[in-house]
Order: C-alpha cells, then structure tokens, then sequence
C-alpha cells in the first residue's frame, strides 16, 4: 500500500495504459479521479476501482477545452479536497501519412489532446500542488520522441514536445517539493498500439498491466528526489 489514501488523476483513464494505471494505484491504496470522453469506459473502470475498497471519481471530461478542465479539477477538491498525483496519459493517434498529407484538423486534434490537454491538465493541478507543497506530475511520452520517426508526424511532435515541456515544468515546480517526469510506455497491447500497427499480433505484445510498476514509483515516496527525467517503463527495474 504505497499510495494508501493518496489521490491519483488520471486522463484516458477508460481503457488500455489509463485504465490499468487506475487498478495498479487502486491496488497501493490510493482513490482515482477517472477522466475521458467516452463516459461507459470510466465508469466500467470505476466499478473496478471501487471492487478493490478504493473510491473513484468519473469525469467525463474533453482534456483539450479549457473550462471542462478547470471544472474536472473543481469537482476533484470538491469531492476528495487534494490531488497527490496527475497522470496526463490522454492522448489520440490520427492516420499516418507523410507530413504533407496530414489534414489541418488532424495536426488540431493530436496537438490539442496530447499537447494542450497536458498543459491544460498540469497548469490546473499545479497550483494545488503547490499550496499543498507536494506532489508527482506524470506526463506520458513515447519511443518516437528518440528517433526521426517518418509518418508520425503531428503525434512524434506532441511528444518531443510533451518532453520538453516536463523538464521545464520540472525546474519550474520543483521548490515546491513538486515532481514532474515523463515515461515512454513502450510497446503494449492497446487500442492505440493496434491502431498504428494493424499488422501486429497483440498477443505478442506485454500487456498495459505489465507496465504500470515504474509509474507507481514515480507517484510513491521512493521517487521523493526523482524529477525532471525521461524513463522508459520496460527496460526500468525498481532498485529495491
């Protein structure tokens, strides 16, 4: 139970790495805000977070619109009074085509979920991190930010992005006894994944459960000094 009574915001918390990350924090001890589109995902995870004695708050909630953020956090004080933990995992992947045929509303969308929810997400936590003088920011990253990935376009940006804007915040935050990393998942069976590699066999792949130890680390006590870092999940191994 390292995160025992502690409070864990998750986006895309309705299925794939989101929703395993919600068990995973369910089964240290700590109580989840479930945030995504698509309110019968969250809610189905609820139940199981509340399955495992922890309490789960649903929200269905658009990460790139400034106002549904500010009330997603609204309701997240009004109901538990602290957030300890946001896990900016919300993210989407449109088709994958040289860049010059990438659609004007398909480079909107990817930047508005995976870029500006998560400075949407972190600028309206922040704050209460800092009041509360603690707290982990995980935002998630990706393989493709280490190489020229052609054909990935919008999504390869967000995330290079996405990294540097956790180093920032990082050194910005971290007087407040604030943490703010980033982790690359790495390969998993999820919607996402099969959605970029429709030719892959999924069974081939670690399951989102497999990966969600390191996140758990960064979130605990034991990663007190840990921020501003870039980790993988599948080659990090716990030093205990």
């Amino acid at each position: 139970m390292r995160l025992k009574d502690q409070i864990t915001l998750i986006t895309g918390g309705g299925r794939g790495i989101g929703k395993a990350l919600a068990l995973a924090f369910a089964r240290e001890g700590s109580h989840v805000i479930l945030v995504a589109r698509t309110e019968p995902e969250i809610l189905a995870t609820a139940s199981e977070v509340q399955q495992q004695g922890q309490k789960a708050l649903p929200l269905k909630v658009d990460v790139s619109r400034e106002e549904e953020v500010r009330e997603m956090v609204q309701k997240s004080m009004e109901t538990f009074g602290r957030i300890d933990t946001l896990i900016n995992n919300a993210g989407v992947l449109t088709p994958r085509v040289p860049l010059v045929e990438v659609s004007t509303q398909d480079w909107n969308l990817t930047l508005d979920v995976n870029l500006k929810g998560t400075f949407l997400c972190c600028r309206e936590v922040l704050p209460i991190m800092m009041k509360q003088r603690t707290g982990s920011i995980i935002n998630l990253s990706s393989g493709v930010v280490h190489r020229v990935a052609t054909h990935w376009g919008p999504y390869a940006i967000s995330k290079v992005a996405v990294e540097y804007l956790t180093k920032v915040l990082a050194e910005e935050v971290k007087t407040y006894g604030i943490r703010v990393n980033s982790v690359n998942p790495g390969k998993a069976a999820t919607r996402m994944r099969a959605q970029a590699y429709p030719e892959e066999d999924p069974a081939t792949l670690p399951k989102p459960e497999d990966i969600t130890e390191v996140f758990v680390y960064l979130a605990s006590s034991e990663a007190k000094e840990v921020t501003g870092q870039s980790l993988d999940a599948r080659q990090w191994r716990p030093s205990y």
